[in-house]
């Protein structure tokens, strides 16, 4: 099973329907909550790789999973708003990273030698802006130091 099967599979079994339609040209994904249930919308038209799909479904599948959703029509001018997507955005984020790139990883690929941010990002099937936000994010969780890769090409 792939990466992205697996994906698709945890989403499945948690009871989230994924469809493919299209948005806008800036939207790739979005997801709804409703009586109906709880669904994500890829535009797989606008998704480049299977690595870009994963990032965005899992960053998707993290909002429902840290019940980090939030109503864009109802609230979407009001400071509150603006703040709440921020805040709900980031932890839906953290969640992908958690659940795609654990810091084991990150360390696992230092630790062959792999330094350069690109190097370091092929070896984990991830983009690099995916990578360098999650050096990030385990950095000011303390689970990274950044002496681990100081003086290595890596930037967080």
């Amino acid at each position: 099973m792939t990466k992205n099967e697996k994906l698709y599979d945890y989403a499945h079994n948690k009871g989230i329907c994924i469809i493919n339609a299209s948005f806008s040209e800036t939207k790739k994904a979005a997801c709804l909550k409703s009586d109906f249930g709880k669904v994500i919308v890829l535009d797989k038209m606008a998704i480049k790789s299977q690595q870009e799909e994963r990032e965005v479904l899992a960053e998707e599948i993290g909002h429902f999973a840290t019940n980090a959703l939030y109503i864009i029509e109802a609230t979407a001018n009001t400071n509150t708003a603006r703040s709440n997507r921020i805040k709900y955005e980031a932890q839906a984020k953290r969640w992908a990273i958690r659940r795609i790139l654990p810091v084991h990883r990150i360390k696992k690929a230092f630790d062959k030698g792999l330094y350069m941010n690109y190097e370091v990002a092929d070896e984990l099937d991830v983009s690099t802006e995916f990578l360098a936000y999650a050096m990030k994010f385990y950095i000011s969780k303390g689970e990274l130091s950044p002496d681990y890769f100081e003086g290595a090409g890596v930037r967080a």
